[in-house]
């Protein structure tokens, strides 16, 4: 059985803009024609989130690529450092809160209607505000679903752009595919018409959107959080924001644990082979890659990559997952388009190539 596990990097090779960065810069593009003296800004997204503020923030400033998933670790490190955090949040000592936010947090400007304080000139810089704690980390909760909910609609929008003829043929050992998906759309299954969800020769195949998939109904359960941080010192009111927490919340961990039992105790025998593609195996996703990679004593691990600076960034992080030995007997690194062994080959070379 082929497993394949698909993150970002799939998308953008079939011309996707659907890079958090994309997101943000259109929103930062149609804010631009609605900032003037006057304008209702009731309804800008971007003015009244705080996180696409800070995450836009951290582009403006410099930055070409921003870790989402990183930054919302960066602020519950930062607001986690702050006295009135070092105590439990339900010590009536600590009750409510007045501070500064951090520099590096300068984004987070709450709005009135939800009654926190704002300064009425303030665009882009730190707030004071006086709010109870829990209010406080629900209040960052609710902002991050809206700006989730929002990047929903991009998505929806940026995948109408799919062509129906692939540029690429995509080269699988078998016709018994599993999907890992760590991305939200359905590019795959739109452009190859793979049949992932069903039964051959005695074993189970799935298609598993690990963190939700895109869809135009009122129920949003797209996840974004970040990495476990069970080991430090950080308050536990903060683990709503952990991806670990949020898969359970939303559901989309429950046909993760099927496919990960079809592996662990399959009714047939055979050797399952990993394809890797687009995905930066950062450690937000390390546990549920661990787990997937390690399922079977016996396998192979195809790791498709796009240029060298990806390939060692992916060395390293793959190190980290399974470790150098597991790394040593199974992983196999190989150039994503290579005519001979790649998995996204052109359909000009593929047609050139059976001739």
């Amino acid at each position: 059985m082929d497993i394949l596990i698909l993150g970002n990097g799939f998308d953008l090779a079939h011309g996707l803009d659907t890079k958090y960065e994309d997101f943000l810069k259109y929103y930062q593009e149609k804010y631009s024609t609605t900032r003037s003296v006057g304008v209702d800004k009731s309804h800008n997204f971007l003015y009244n989130n705080v996180w696409a503020k800070h995450f836009l923030n951290k582009i403006l400033s410099g930055d070409k690529w921003i870790d989402l998933e990183n930054e919302i670790y960066n602020v519950i490190v930062k607001l986690s450092e702050l006295s009135y955090f070092e105590n439990s949040v339900s010590d009536e000592r600590y009750k409510n809160i007045a501070f500064w936010i951090a520099k590096d947090c300068e984004g987070f400007n709450f709005d009135e209607s939800r009654k926190y304080f704002r300064k009425p000139d303030s665009f882009f810089r730190g707030d004071c505000y006086n709010v109870p704690i829990k209010d406080f980390i629900n209040f960052l909760y609710n902002q991050l679903q809206d700006f989730v909910k929002e990047f929903e609609k991009y998505l929806i929008e940026e995948t109408q752009k799919i062509q129906n003829a692939p540029k690429y043929k995509l080269r699988l050992n078998s016709d018994c595919v599993s999907l890992l998906n760590f991305n939200y759309t359905d590019t795959c299954e739109q452009l190859y018409k793979i049949n992932f969800n069903h039964n051959t020769c005695g074993i189970k195949t799935k298609a598993v959107y690990i963190h939700g998939k895109i869809n135009n109904e009122d129920c949003c359960n797209l996840v974004l959080g970040t990495h476990s941080f069970d080991n430090e010192q950080i308050p536990v009111e903060f683990n709503i924001f952990k991806k670990h927490h949020q898969r359970h919340k939303y559901g989309t961990i429950e046909s993760y644990q099927e496919l990960l039992n079809e592996l662990k105790y399959p009714k047939k025998m055979y050797i399952p082979r990993f394809h890797i593609i687009g995905h930066s195996l950062d450690k937000t996703d390390h546990n549920i890659l661990k787990h997937i990679l390690l399922a079977r004593e016996k396998s192979i691990i195809n790791i498709y990559y796009h240029d060298e600076e990806a390939l060692a960034r992916m060395q390293s992080n793959i190190d980290l997952i399974i470790g150098e030995e597991e790394v040593m007997t199974k992983v196999r690194f190989i150039k994503q388009d290579d005519p001979e062994r790649g998995i996204l080959v052109q359909q000009k070379e593929v047609q050139l190539s059976n001739i």
